[in-house]
């Protein structure tokens, strides 16, 4: 059997699978390997193209192929294992609603879809697939790089943890995002050609104009993605009746998993 070269981040929106997309890819990096895609895709789609068409006959050892989704994978792929993490869904919904600009009926069915994932990822093995909390990541992120480090079979240092998590600190990203919204502006202002690729359109059924934001292809981070939202927030942004809705959909889920 040939090794395990993929790495699949598939979450839940909203959960830090772009961290979680780029800490895999460092860790990696940081041991010497070539890690691809080396221009992150916006879609779906690509990384599925990516799988099929290079990552599964790669006879390259040196090679690892991370790769990130929104959709919920099989027990069973070749070459893969998976990282998926969860999130308080009412912090979840609230944030994908900013996020997207969005109403609550919309930023809920995204929050309920974590249901859909734990039911389902809850039968895999451990050494195929490994769950998160969003919360951990934002208060001890480099015990769980250590942790990502160890489900990929690789070893780092506690020093090289510190270092990855220090790259992708929320200070940092945001000057990432920071960096590449002035680009597209620039090139906005000057009237230059935008690569498409360099840009993300947010298009809600309810939204009558698009927004373009600026998209960084080697990180896949984009404006806006970084929340400064608050833990427990969702409390006064809510309405009564709104987080009427989200207890009672989460109450046994919430207690499961000890929120």
């Amino acid at each position: 059997m040939k090794n395990i070269n993929t790495i699949w981040i598939s979450t839940t929106p909203r959960t830090g699978s772009t961290w979680i997309f780029n800490v895999t890819r460092e860790i990696y990096r940081i041991l010497g390997f070539t890690v691809e895609p080396s221009i992150v895709p916006q879609k779906d789609t690509e990384m599925f193209k990516i799988y099929h068409d290079k990552a599964i006959n790669e006879n390259n050892e040196n090679i690892k192929f991370v790769l990130k989704t929104h959709s919920i994978l099989k027990p069973d792929l070749i070459r893969s294992k998976i990282i998926t993490s969860i999130r308080d869904p009412r912090d979840l919904c609230l944030s994908y609603k900013k996020f997207m600009k969005t109403d609550f009926e919309r930023s809920f069915k995204v929050a309920k879809s974590l249901i859909n994932f734990t039911n389902t990822y809850q039968y895999f093995k451990n050494n195929y697939l490994i769950l998160l909390k969003y919360e951990d990541i934002e208060k001890k992120s480099t015990e769980i790089i250590l942790a990502i480090s160890k489900f990929l079979d690789v070893s780092i240092t506690h020093d090289q943890a510190i270092k990855i998590s220090k790259k992708f600190s929320r200070t940092n990203v945001i000057k990432i995002i920071e960096n590449k919204n002035k680009e597209l502006n620039e090139k906005i202002s000057k009237k230059s050609k935008i690569d498409e690729k360099d840009i993300v359109f947010v298009s809600e059924k309810l939204s009558i104009n698009k927004e373009m934001r600026a998209f960084d292809t080697n990180t896949g981070f984009q404006t806006g993605h970084i929340s400064q939202n608050k833990s427990s927030e969702w409390t006064t942004k809510f309405s009564t009746n709104e987080k009427k809705i989200l207890n009672d959909t989460f109450k046994d889920w919430l207690v499961k998993f000890k929120y």
